[in-house]
């Protein structure tokens, strides 16, 4: 049997990251000349090469130059894990629409503090501050936070094993998917498989998938009191959420799952 190579990862020149943020070549350069900018993508040949973690933190250095941070200030936080990430940063960038940007800082906090540090230091304040009572003003920006929070936890990839998976979903008529989001990609990051079914299942289809996955836990997302469903076969059933008994934050629930065979 031929054996699977991994593709390159993809990389872009100079003149490509320079378009993408907005700025003009010789700037780039400048800032490679002047503060000697670590990437993390090979280097092949005599041109610079840019991956997609290099993009990000150009975006977050452009970000806090932007807010006042001198070039040297906003190079020495943005190419560290985690730098120049703090709530006020994140709603920035979300306030300003910037939400390539927003995920440049999230993806610096996932690398420095992990799903669970950075969910509940940066995504549950950052979501808490905009959902006040001037929330009806600002649902664009609420959307466009979730959106950002979401996109970054995507990249953390779901790993490959033989052992049954957890199965995620939100009952039937809930559509808040972003704790669950943060639960597949925490479980991921402690190498334990889950499959996220999305918003809204109904009772017909997560029997169905339980039927074909044979899931090692089930759980359930609901913001409401709900009744966990009769006749689910599964080894395990979990209901979480409001008026839920289950353990009510990430950690518990990722350690709570991953002790679960």
């Amino acid at each position: 049997m031929d054996r699977l190579v991994p593709a390159p990862a993809v990389t872009w020149t100079a003149g490509a990251v320079a378009q993408m943020l907005g700025l003009p070549a010789s700037t780039l350069r400048a800032w490679h000349r002047r503060y000697g900018l670590p990437l993390s993508a090979p280097q092949p040949g005599r041109h610079r090469r840019y991956g997609r973690a290099d993009v990000d933190a150009l975006l977050r250095m452009k970000h806090l130059i932007e807010q006042g941070c001198s070039a040297e200030t906003a190079a020495a936080r943005a190419f560290r894990p985690g730098g120049g990430t703090d709530v006020g940063t994140l709603l920035t960038a979300v306030r300003q629409l910037k939400l390539d940007t927003a995920v440049a800082l999230l993806d610096a906090h996932l690398a420095g503090r992990g799903v669970a540090g950075t969910w509940d230091e940066l995504c549950r304040p950052a979501l808490g501050a905009l959902c006040g009572p001037d929330a009806g003003r600002c649902i664009d920006l609420v959307h466009g936070l979730s959106w950002a929070i979401a996109a970054a936890l995507h990249r953390i990839p779901t790993p490959a094993g033989a052992a049954p998976p957890v199965l995620l979903a939100c009952v039937d008529g809930e559509r808040h998917t972003l704790p669950l989001e943060a639960l597949r990609a925490a479980l991921a990051e402690q190498g334990r498989a889950a499959l996220f079914l999305g918003p809204s299942v109904p009772e017909t289809a997560l029997r169905h998938a339980i039927g074909r996955v044979r899931p090692a836990a089930v759980v359930l997302w609901s913001t409401r009191p709900v009744a966990p469903p009769s006749g689910l076969r599964a080894r395990r059933l979990v209901v979480a959420g409001s008026g839920s008994d289950e353990p009510g934050s990430l950690r518990a629930a990722v350690s709570l799952l991953t002790a679960t065979a």
